[in-house]
């Protein structure tokens, strides 16, 4: 089936900021209505953005606040979505935190609040948004991966542990999904300039920055989109990064993919 957000409604998860906040606007250039969502202590920059697009795109825009480390967050996020009475068309799983250090540094508290946020928040609005998708005979959901779920990446391992669960989920949900008129998308990126590279003790400049630079949100977001609408069910942004990640690993003795990815995921000091 052809994908047409034109007048559909789209859930959004961290859309107060990077990758989230663009594809909210390339969205809404596409004429889709909002359910944009982000935390409570968000709410102010969530509101002008809301206040931004329904003036310059002529859309309707709802937003809902919660906070996916607690347990029942997404939960709760689903339902105040259904209170909306909107009849969802897609669902972009997008919300997500980074943890940088050695394994047995990070603390435990850090690390399981990122499986919480990055893994069971994506598992679980997953799981709902779809059996409505399914009973509507149609639906997308696009969960925002990273090029970390195609190899293991040291220094920020459950990071990319959690993405490849998600990419796992999602490729295998999409063969179940073959006939539904419902869809599942990746986007997996490289790293990109947003806010998420400057917490919870992410370096400056790591060695792989020398070999792909940082990508801009408004590109990821803008490329995206363009994918999910041909269909793609898998979408590595650039040419580069697509033989990096997803052909390489492959030809490569894993022992000597793992070395490398030690080596450029580096602190650069």
């Amino acid at each position: 089936m052809a994908i047409n957000f034109n007048n559909r409604w789209v859930v959004i998860t961290g859309a107060s900021s990077g990758i989230g906040k663009a594809l909210a606007e390339c969205f809404a250039r596409e004429g889709a209505h909002l359910i944009l969502g982000a935390l409570p202590e968000e709410k102010h920059i969530l509101e002008n953005i809301k206040c931004e697009f329904q003036k310059h795109y002529h859309i309707e825009v709802a937003t809902v606040y919660q906070d996916f480390a607690k347990t029942d967050g997404a939960v709760k996020f689903y339902r105040q979505c259904k209170k909306l009475q909107k009849s969802v068309y897609c669902l972009v799983n997008n919300a997500g935190i980074i943890a940088y250090g050695y394994f047995h540094e990070l603390s435990h508290k850090t690390q399981h609040r990122l499986i919480t946020i990055n893994l069971m928040a994506y598992f679980s609005l997953m799981r709902l948004f779809i059996e409505d998708m399914i009973q509507q005979k149609e639906g997308v959901i696009i969960n925002i991966s990273s090029v970390s779920a195609f190899q293991p990446t040291p220094h920020h391992a459950v990071y990319g542990a959690v993405k490849a669960f998600v990419q796992s989920l999602s490729e295998a949900v999409n063969q179940e999904c073959r006939g539904t008129g419902v869809s599942v998308h990746t986007i997996n990126p490289s790293y990109t300039d947003t806010p998420l590279l400057k917490t919870n003790n992410f370096p400056d400049k790591i060695w792989w920055y020398r070999i792909s630079g940082l990508a801009k949100p408004q590109d990821i977001a803008r490329k995206a989109i363009k994918a999910v609408k041909k269909g793609k069910r898998v979408y590595v942004p650039g040419v580069m990064n697509t033989c990096i990640h997803l052909f390489l690993p492959r030809i490569l003795p894993r022992k000597l993919s793992n070395l490398i990815a030690n080596y450029v995921l580096g602190a650069e000091t």
